[in-house]
């Protein structure tokens, strides 16, 4: 298929299925859970398509991310920035004063933040696991909508 097939079906379907909304940006298409349906940990997938200039034939193909809202991604950029800044400069600042012979609490700083990372860690794991339906739907709608015979799977990691 073409790139304009790929996103001419992708539309019609979306069209049609209510489970979904979506929305094409040059050549890039964005599926997203209703607004009704939507939670904090609600995923994004997108959809990339382009020609295959290595194939003998008019391959196409068909790039399909899937991850959180930007919000949720930036709301963890953010807590694990902090937190490493935190870690680092008070860590740093209680470990010399104790070096010095002062007695500072700021040495509690490092376990502390640490224990702080993990805590962030499972709560990002367990809203992986929220959304796990979500996104199993998610890529359901772009193989229903593609047709099961068009698409190969190609993993990369």
């Amino acid at each position: 298929m073409s790139e304009e097939e790929i996103f001419t079906r992708l539309v019609e379907f979306v069209k049609e299925d209510d489970t979904v909304v979506g929305k094409q940006v040059h050549n890039l298409y964005y599926l997203d859970i209703p607004m009704r349906d939507r939670h904090f940990w609600s995923p994004e997938l997108r959809v990339s398509a382009e020609k295959d200039e290595y194939a003998d034939h008019d391959d196409t193909i068909i790039r399909v991310n899937v991850g959180p809202q930007y919000v949720v991604w930036a709301f963890f950029v953010f807590v694990y920035s902090f937190l490493g800044i935190v870690s680092l400069f008070g860590g740093i600042y209680g470990l010399v004063q104790l070096n010095m012979g002062n007695k500072t609490p700021w040495v509690w700083c490092l376990p502390f933040t640490l224990l702080l990372i993990f805590g962030v860690y499972l709560i990002a794991k367990s809203g992986q696991k929220k959304g796990r339906d979500q996104t199993l739907h998610l890529v359901s709608v772009v193989y229903h909508a593609l047709g099961h015979d068009n698409v190969e799977r190609i993993d990369s990691y």
